[in-house]
């Protein structure tokens, strides 16, 4: 069994996109299917998992960069990606996703 783990700051522009919140949670729902015992023992294998695994990994990162560019570029609230960019956080620090083993 594996647990997929996102850690995620959001922003009031992203929470009232329905559409992208639904299409987030699919996303996330395809990346914890991806994460099979062969794609952890032969990740070198491109089953067809592993890529369903990568390009919705690409398109909730490509997803999410878009709205902290949006952000970067808007006038400052008190959200917590724009908390988190007032600190000089980089993009690749707000967005992470990973995909881990868990113990029973």
């Amino acid at each position: 069994m594996f647990v997929t783990t996102a850690r995620m700051f959001t922003c009031r522009d992203l929470v009232g996109n329905g559409a992208d919140i639904k299409k987030i949670g699919e996303l996330f729902m395809t990346l914890q299917a991806s994460t099979t015992p062969t794609s952890l023992l032969m990740p070198w294998f491109p089953s067809p998992a592993r890529k369903a695994g990568r390009q919705a990994s690409t398109e909730l990162y490509t997803m999410l960069y878009a709205y902290i560019e949006t952000r970067r570029h808007a006038e400052p609230t008190s959200d917590p990606i724009d908390l988190m960019i007032a600190e000089g956080e980089a993009n690749e620090n707000i967005i992470q996703v990973s995909s881990t083993p868990r113990v029973a």
